[in-house]
């Protein structure tokens, strides 16, 4: 992404991204539903599992964060091409 989308992404993401989450209701019964297996799991292992969840979300966060990069380029590219017509 070049600087300036950089900084839009992070604007988004800082500002945006909350209040458009807030809007969906099911999203606030997701996370708390997702907290709640997490805690589970997390009683259920060993200290090398807990290890081996944590090292596998660290990825998983990554791995989002680079699909949110790539939506967001997706949608600005989509936001350049409407307004070139």
């Amino acid at each position: 992404m070049t600087d300036a989308m950089e900084v839009l992404f992070s604007y988004a993401q800082e500002w945006l991204e909350p209040a458009l989450l807030l809007g969906e209701p099911q999203c606030a019964e997701a996370q708390h539903y997702s907290a709640e297996q997490e805690k589970r799991l997390r009683a259920m292992l060993n200290q090398e599992a807990l290890q081996c969840l944590e090292d596998f979300l660290d990825e998983q966060k990554l791995l989002l964060f680079f699909e949110k990069q790539a939506l967001f380029r997706a949608g600005f590219q989509i936001a350049i091409d409407l307004s070139a017509r």
